[in-house]
């Protein structure tokens, strides 16, 4: 475990926490992303989508707060999952201070609404109820059952319309003691996503970085639906950290709601600079985790390998030497990406993910010297010239003019050359290897664009 002087969660922070409750498919996650005003929950008609609690800090008129979305509640006994989702639900809970209670609007309340208003009111906290899906005939015809069942006066809301949104936080305003807190811009983060397959570890691994159970951890593969964000500092450098559902091959991908949960992982992608990949060390890595790195750099994103379950392997396959004939073999045109080898059940060299991290990171964002830059980039053309190329009906000679550095986090170079439509693949892969090489953008996509001189 990381020693706590180094590991600040943003979970342990005081803050004022609203959990959003109601049982099953009564649009906790269309109204917690309407709020947010962003599409953080994954959202679907099949209840129990939920398993994971989603939490984003809200600024309303100098008051700051969190809303939190969480799993629909299952009063029955259920399997070890729903037992561990739970857990984490209760815990929650028992952190937040008030409770927004949501009921369905387009149909008659159920057994399961009377047990949890019940269940929920027993933990005498503020609570805040609410009725979604108001523009529905049921509603219309039986708002008086509605009344009847909370006992007072309650905020009506059409989440996916967002009707009601606005009444919502001023009664909020007016009834919580809600903290002062204005919207300040703090030093940027490193948004580092978690992926690889099904059941690789990678939920575990979130919940040791976080030394918390922040993750629902479970030996069922696909256990993780939406993409889970937690803030972490460590050693004065923040980062936020996104927790993904595992990568099915698309030929697997039949459900909607598995369709659903590939496209969140993949916008999560969108939106990160560092990729861990965890890889299970006794399967080994495989085409899926190919494909993964592959949509990483052509998102720009860098890519750190894990190589997870390490303390399952034989001695003989503990090794550098090993592992590095085995990743550079199976990912060869990425140029030696960095890997560790990690036992997250075990907690093993998890001070190093965040050395490597870094390290990364400040390659990532480097700028490098205009001159060195374009004095490398022709010595290597010199040493290796490009091969003739063909214009009209004659051979001619490809020549470079001179390289620059146009962008940094990802790099991009800007390359000045008498014919940039002839550039061949080859060519291409061998002068990024030399920025690579010389520049240390070990894991990190490199795009070169080139120009008519």
């Amino acid at each position: 475990m990381l020693p706590e002087t180094l590991l600040k969660s943003s979970a342990k922070k005081k803050h004022f926490n609203i959990a959003i409750v109601g049982r099953p498919n009564v649009g906790k996650s269309t109204l917690f992303n309407k709020l947010c005003s962003k599409q953080k929950a994954i959202v679907a008609k099949e209840p129990g989508v939920t398993r994971d609690f989603q939490i984003e800090k809200i600024y309303w008129r100098g008051y700051g707060f969190n809303i939190i979305d969480t799993s629909g509640f299952e009063m029955k006994e259920g399997s070890v999952l729903q037992t561990a989702i739970d857990q984490q639900r209760n815990h929650i809970l028992s952190q937040s201070q008030a409770y927004l209670f949501l009921c369905d609007g387009q149909g008659p309340l159920t057994q399961l609404d009377h047990e949890l208003l019940e269940k929920v009111r027993k933990t005498n906290k503020i609570l805040i109820p609410a009725v979604n899906k108001i523009d529905t005939n049921y509603f219309k015809k039986n708002e008086s059952e509605f009344y009847k069942f909370l006992g007072a006066p309650f905020q009506k809301l059409s989440a996916e319309t967002g009707v009601g949104l606005t009444a919502l936080l001023e009664t909020l305003e007016e009834t919580l003691p809600l903290p002062k807190e204005e919207e300040n811009i703090s030093s940027p983060f490193t948004k580092v996503v978690i992926m690889g397959r099904p059941n690789v570890g990678k939920s575990t691994l979130m919940n040791r970085l976080l030394s918390e159970e922040r993750v629902v951890v479970s030996p069922v593969p696909g256990t993780t639906r939406d993409s889970i964000d937690s803030e972490i500092e460590w050693n004065n450098r923040k980062y936020l950290f996104i927790d993904t559902a595992g990568l099915r091959k698309k030929r697997k991908i039949t459900e909607k709601l598995e369709k659903l949960t590939t496209h969140s992982a993949l916008a999560s992608l969108e939106r990160a600079d560092i990729l861990l990949l965890v890889i299970d060390a006794v399967e080994g890595p495989t085409e899926q985790d190919l494909q993964i790195t592959r949509l990483a750099w052509d998102r720009g994103v860098a890519v750190i390998i894990l190589i997870n379950k390490w303390d399952l392997l034989p001695l003989e396959k503990r090794t550098n030497t090993y592992w590095q004939k085995v990743l550079w073999n199976k990912f060869r045109h990425f140029n030696r990406i960095p890997f560790l080898f990690i036992s997250a059940l075990e907690k093993r060299n998890i001070s190093k993910i965040f050395e490597a991290l870094s390290e990364t990171k400040t390659f990532y964002e480097q700028v490098i010297d205009p001159k060195k830059v374009n004095e490398a980039f022709l010595g290597w053309t010199v040493r290796a010239p490009h091969p003739l190329v063909k214009a009209n009906i004659y051979r001619h000679k490809m020549k470079f003019f001179g390289a620059r550095q146009a962008k940094n986090a990802p790099p991009v170079f800007e390359v000045k050359t008498s014919h940039p439509k002839n550039i061949v693949t080859i060519y291409d892969r061998y002068l990024k290897n030399q920025f690579r090489e010389t520049y240390g953008f070990w894991g990190i996509p490199i795009e070169i664009v080139y120009k008519q001189v």
